[in-house]
């Protein structure tokens, strides 16, 4: 994925390469991303590049763990602060992206991802990563650390990995939508809040539904 040397380095350094390389990756698709321009970008010369990385895909790679490592951390953050209410806190990721489009601060870690997707259709991750792929246990198994289990009538690891998984999958979707359809931001909200409210009648005891009742996820 990168290289100790790479590690080793100062923050500062680091950043200059992240930056240049995020500057490429997100200007051209990724088949036509030059090591060239990233290295001019950074003000580094080739030989240390491959002293930090095999390839632009072992680069790419790296960049990828960057943006799974914050959009994990940013999630656990929000599951934190509603308790550990999975739905609370999926409506509230889309609420604060909603509200940073409003005052033109949208989230740079998003903004990326969607200039990847809108540069390289019909190409996942793993294909632009040459193999990144994060294990989907490593991801959920974070997530079930902070969520309430409790309103749930089934509380194993299967069970709520699939009613994670089923959130996630919802609150992306929307995101991305909203992202390369503006304008509709509303209406997708909307659409979230259906879904998500499907997956809490499906998932949570009538006990807890009970207590839910006209409160907003």
């Amino acid at each position: 994925m990168c290289k100790e040397t790479f590690l080793r380095l100062p923050e500062e350094k680091r950043a200059r390469i992240t930056d240049a390389a995020w500057d490429e990756f997100t200007t051209v698709p990724f088949a036509k991303a030059s090591i060239n321009r990233i290295i001019r970008g950074a003000g580094i010369p080739r030989g240390s590049f491959y002293q930090y990385f095999e390839d632009k895909g072992d680069l790419f790679r790296y960049l990828m763990t960057r943006v799974h490592d914050e959009m994990t951390g940013q999630f656990r953050k929000l599951l934190r602060e509603a308790d550990g209410n999975l739905f609370g806190a999926a409506l509230t990721s889309y609420d604060r992206f909603l509200s940073g489009q409003a005052r033109g601060k949208p989230i740079p870690v998003l903004e990326r991802c969607i200039s990847l997707a809108r540069l390289n259709p019909g190409m996942d991750l793993e294909t632009l990563g040459h193999g990144y792929r994060p294990e989907k246990d490593e991801i959920i198994g974070k997530f079930l650390e902070d969520i309430d289990k409790a309103p749930f009538r089934r509380q194993d690891t299967r069970f709520l990995s699939g009613v994670c998984c089923m959130a996630g999958i919802c609150l992306l979707s929307v995101l991305m939508d909203s992202m390369l359809n503006p304008g509709r931001e509303d209406e997708r909200r909307d659409e979230l809040l259906d879904a998500l409210d499907i997956l809490r009648r499906g998932s949570y005891t009538e006990a807890a539904l009970r207590d839910a009742k006209g409160v907003e996820l």
